[in-house]
């Protein structure tokens, strides 16, 4: 299993209106993709981010389809430009030695077929996670 999680802080002058409308595009990629098995999203609580989404998947193959499918694409242009910071990362079970390296291939992979969202995720003025630097 993959538990592929974002934590995002958003910019001071976003309105509580744009924040639900990306709240639930994030909703929406748990429900219509059916790689997604299980997510939740909610506030973060006791740290530095606002919110919080965890999905998740059941290998590379479900984290590839999660992370192109329709509904992550559209949540990308939708919240990415509401950001001051973003941290995603994965926790997984599966004990590859590799896998890291795999999913930043995947994230490779999902850049080259949407070329547009690494300048997005570039202009997140704090942004870390796998294909941070592709």
């Amino acid at each position: 299993m993959i538990y592929h999680i974002n934590r995002a802080k958003a910019k001071a002058e976003v309105t509580p209106e744009q924040i639900e409308a990306a709240l639930e595009s994030w909703r929406n990629q748990g429900r219509s993709n059916p790689a997604v098995k299980s997510f939740m999203v909610g506030r973060d609580l006791g740290g530095e981010f606002d919110y919080s989404c965890v999905l998740v998947v059941e290998d590379l193959d479900g984290l590839y389809e999660y992370l192109t499918h329709p509904a992550t694409i559209g949540t990308d242009h939708l919240g990415l430009a509401l950001l001051e910071r973003l941290d995603i990362f994965d926790i997984s079970d599966d004990d590859d030695p590799d896998l890291y390296a795999k999913i930043e291939e995947l994230h490779r992979r999902r850049s080259a077929l949407n070329p547009e969202i690494p300048g997005m995720l570039s202009d997140v003025p704090d942004f870390r996670g796998a294909g941070a630097n592709d």
